[in-house]
């Protein structure tokens, strides 16, 4: 930088070394480098002996000396430990003139440390280290205040109106030299950050494409494990939301062994219910006290949760290993609905071959036995029939109920069920060849269903058919106890055994040819409700339901307790019976339930 011959000396060594000072900034030396430099240039160009710059802790509590120029160490050390230069109003170290020029934000200017009183716990050591006046001006940094700009003298002085402005000058730049310390230290991290990134995100692609990688090679769920367990060290299991375990990897001799969810409940848990919300809101992992040693992560496409994927250990992972765990499970919950698709396609397959069992025309049972033999079943063994449905009207078969049965269903071993959505319901045919095997199955269903699933799920199983032409009998079984048993919450599973008389009229009775005997008991009540408009097969099934309690039918029906009297008598004249013996109300039971069947509709197609 060059200056004229007519600007006067000092002012041309104060602009000289405000340039010197300016070009330090630019250039983006370390930040105490140039605070030194700073207090430099102010003794250089006041004629002070000694400086400092003094910046306010990270938690405005004290000023600190961060850069100096000759300052001995020990006064440092005096100022930054010993008898620090507080800012909170209270004590005995809050009156400086260092703290004055900070809080106040104007400049202090002391002629005579031994005479100014605010010098107080610092006088005696500050004139031990040469100092006899002071001056200082407050710092700013982007308007706000961040220290103060000190100078010391080794006599007794006034710092005149110029030396003052430059001073101000001086602490300007000080500002500046902190904001562009600042700056440079933010863009070095951002740096670091992007180079971090960036190889993080080479480390992700590598991951994504060895997934994609197994996946176009047609490699299946546990080769999508088998690949994870090598990434994360870790041991890899993957399950349905049945429970069922798809694909179990072990590393280093550790195998993953999930919780069993059916107990869950039993533990003392919310049921499994609760662990598959736990699992579903996981980010991408969750470890929890629930279930030590191991990690669980939700596989889900969309909002569907299809499965839960378990990995020894405990804690959270680093980011690598969490992105990991991560892709993994959007490659198996893609997997998990291509096997779905392929479940759906044998659905079809299997639907129509129910639908033909369960309609009763077997024009050619050997066909049938060979259809069930590329599908994987076997209708030469003995077979039972369930049925599953919710207990909701409306939606007696949710998408998750059909799922989870399918997976329960579709995992057993050869010969497998057929399986097929029926008359609002979910129809198996299962072999019996063990006398206990369809009845474990059917609790089974019935036990994962209501540890899984909202609402009452209902399960009912027919008696053994020991031959096709049974089969149809044994749908119209399931069918009837669905609809004709009322649903009580905890409920068995309905079998014919259990269900009493429906069951033996299901079972043994074509209820066809007992509608004769219906309709001479209840025909008589159905023709007076039809010319007059009451209700008397209402009334009498509420109050043989009832016990013949005349109080529960009145508030059954929502009719007074009188017209509920009246209405028996009608009944009993109507039908020459006496509802206090007890040969008629077994009769009358037995036609109600007759009646029932025969006009439930479909069940007898």
């Amino acid at each position: 930088m060059g200056f004229s011959p007519s600007v006067p000396p000092d002012l041309l060594r104060w602009m000289s070394a405000i340039d010197d000072l300016a070009i330090a900034v630019n250039e983006q030396r370390d930040l105490p480098g140039l605070l030194g430099q700073i207090a430099r240039t102010a003794c250089d160009l006041l004629g002070y002996e000694s400086a400092a710059v003094l910046l306010v802790d990270d938690d405005r509590v004290a000023l600190r000396i961060e850069g100096c120029w000759g300052l001995t160490d020990g006064y440092v050390r005096l100022v930054n430990e010993e008898s620090p230069l507080l800012l909170t109003p209270g004590g005995t170290l809050v009156g400086s003139p260092s703290r004055r020029a900070f809080v106040d934000g104007t400049p202090v200017i002391v002629e005579d440390i031994a005479q100014d009183p605010s010098y107080g716990p610092w006088a005696k050591a500050a004139q031990e280290h040469g100092h006899h006046s002071m001056a200082a001006v407050p710092l700013r940094n982007q308007g706000e205040r961040v220290g103060t700009l000190n100078v010391y003298g080794s006599d007794p002085r006034r710092l005149g109106p110029g030396g003052l402005e430059l001073l101000q000058v001086l602490a300007s730049h000080a500002g500046i030299a902190l904001e562009t310390s600042a700056q440079l230290e933010r863009d070095r991290r951002r740096l670091r950050e992007l180079s971090s990134l960036n190889e993080l995100l080479r480390q992700h692609a590598a991951i994504h494409d060895r997934f994609i990688g197994v996946a176009r090679r047609g490699g299946g769920l546990t080769d999508v494990a088998a690949a994870l367990a090598d990434i994360t060290d870790r041991a890899v299991a993957v399950q349905d939301v049945s429970g069922q375990i798809l694909a179990n990897v072990p590393r280093a001799g550790v195998s993953v062994r999930p919780p069993d969810w059916l107990s869950w409940s039993r533990r003392g848990a919310a049921g499994a219910r609760s662990l598959l919300d736990q699992v579903a809101q996981a980010s991408p992992v969750l470890s929890a006290g629930a279930f030590p040693g191991l990690v669980a992560g939700p596989v889900r496409v969309g909002e569907e949760m299809l499965g839960v994927l378990w990995l020894a250990g405990e804690g959270e992972d680093d980011d690598l290993r969490l992105r990991a765990i991560e892709q993994a499970a959007v490659v198996l919950g893609l997997e998990m609905l291509r096997r779905r698709a392929v479940v759906d396609a044998q659905w079809q397959m299997k639907g129509d071959l129910v639908s033909e069992l369960a309609s009763g025309t077997l024009a050619d049972p050997a066909a049938l036995i060979a259809r069930g033999d590329r599908l994987g079943s076997d209708l030469r063994l003995p077979q039972r029939v369930l049925a599953v449905r919710h207990e909701q009207p409306g939606e007696v078969v949710s998408a998750p109920l059909l799922r989870m049965v399918q997976s329960l269903v579709l995992s057993r071993q050869r010969p497998k069920p057929l399986l097929a959505l029926r008359d609002g319901a979910i129809v198996i045919v299962a072999p019996d060849t063990d006398p206990n095997d369809g009845e474990e199955l059917a609790r089974h269903i019935r036990t994962v269903a209501s540890q899984t699933l909202e609402g009452g799920v209902r399960v009912a199983i027919s008696e053994t058919c020991h031959a096709p032409e049974q089969l149809p009998g044994a749908f119209r079984q399931v069918h009837g106890l669905l609809r004709l048993i009322r649903y009580s919450a905890g409920e068995d599973v309905l079998t014919v055994a259990s269900a009493g008389m429906i069951g033996m009229l299901l079972s043994d009775i074509e209820p066809r040819r007992m509608g004769v005997l219906a309709e001479r008991w209840i025909g008589p009540l159905r023709d007076y409700d039809r010319r007059r408009g009451a209700d008397l097969v209402a009334t009498l099934r509420a109050y043989l339901d009832h016990d013949l309690n005349t109080g529960a039918t009145a508030e059954a029906l929502f009719i007074h307790p009188n017209t509920v009297g009246l209405r028996v008598k009608r009944i009993e004249s109507l039908l020459s019976v006496s509802l206090t013996r007890v040969t008629d109300i077994t009769t009358l039971r037995a036609a109600l339930a007759i009646d029932d069947i025969v006009h439930t509709p479909d069940l007898y197609r």
